[in-house]
């Protein structure tokens, strides 16, 4: 199945970056690069061998949206026979996308390219002479259907790549502490326990979104998520930028995400104890808040 849908992916990601680059689809040249790198990515996970273990019956997706939520043991134990993992981001994704969609709709693409560009300029990353022509390439780009439509594939495509690379790590680990585990599984664990969480936030971050008056939305740091599960509201981002990662970090959404991933490790292997998939888990979350810390270093003048 990774095979050929690898290749659909690839022939029509070639003709999309084609059509893209010669303005014929604006803006979607690079969705079409994307698609193609996702394409090359099924075909190299189609030999990767999946669990020799198959006994008893999958889990229907329908079930396994409702059990992750309920029931995750008994949901990640069925891993062990049937892992899944592509459905869960596709819908993941789809979220991402209306979420994304309707941020710009609020707050109007007009009001956070300027915004963008400004705290660019201010950052030194562009020069005063090239305001006016980023301003009106990422205006066009903001207003483009197109565009948005691209945006969902490539959300799609980067839950995959994460949950590919996650599901990588997750392996070398147990197998390293003296677990059992499939790769597959490991993918499986990945995608969900970024399902649930992505779910939450976009669903939530929605809501507040109509809510909340758009002059009260950052039109930066608002795009990931306006839900005020942590304790970021203490400081000011754009004064203390590192700090407020840091807070923001220790969120309720986030804590429900690496119990679901000590969960799944701990279940959909064999010979994983608590202690391993701890190891793992917080392994990932250190490295992860590490890259965030350091973006904010170098990049929190965009929080102002």
């Amino acid at each position: 199945m990774y095979l050929y849908l690898g290749i659909v992916f690839i022939v029509l990601g070639i003709a999309v970056a084609v059509l893209g680059f010669t303005n014929i689809l604006p803006n979607l040249g690079s969705t079409g690069i994307v698609m193609v790198l996702y394409g090359g990515l099924m075909i190299g996970l189609n030999f990767v061998p999946t669990p020799e273990n198959e006994e008893g019956e999958p889990t229907s997706f329908v079930n396994s949206i409702l059990k992750i939520f309920y029931a995750p043991s008994e949901l990640f134990k069925s891993f062990r026979s049937h892992p899944m993992w592509i459905g869960v981001l596709v819908i993941a994704a789809i979220f991402s996308g209306i979420y994304s969609a309707a941020f710009f709709y609020r707050l109007t693409p007009t009001v956070i390219t300027n915004h963008t560009v400004e705290k660019l300029s201010e950052s030194g990353f562009i020069q005063p002479e090239q305001i006016a022509q980023i301003k009106k390439q990422n205006q066009e780009v903001n207003e483009s259907k197109l565009a948005k439509a691209g945006n969902f594939i490539s959300v799609f495509v980067g839950y995959s790549f994460l949950a590919a690379f996650l599901g990588t790590i997750y392996l070398i680990i147990v197998l390293a502490m003296g677990g059992k585990m499939n790769y597959w599984q490991g993918v499986a664990v990945a995608a969900y326990s970024i399902f649930p969480v992505v779910l939450i936030q976009k669903s939530l971050s929605l809501l507040i979104l109509f809510l909340k008056e758009p002059t009260e939305v950052h039109p930066i740091l608002g795009q990931g998520s306006l839900l005020a599960d942590n304790l970021s509201f203490l400081v000011t981002a754009g004064q203390r930028p590192v700090i407020y990662v840091l807070l923001a970090s220790l969120s309720l959404t986030a804590f429900y995400g690496l119990f679901l991933t000590v969960t799944g490790l701990k279940n959909a292997g064999e010979r994983v104890t608590q202690s391993t998939a701890l190891v793992a888990t917080l392994l990932i979350w250190l490295v992860s808040l590490t890259l965030a810390v350091a973006s904010a270093f170098f990049f929190g003048g965009m929080f102002g």
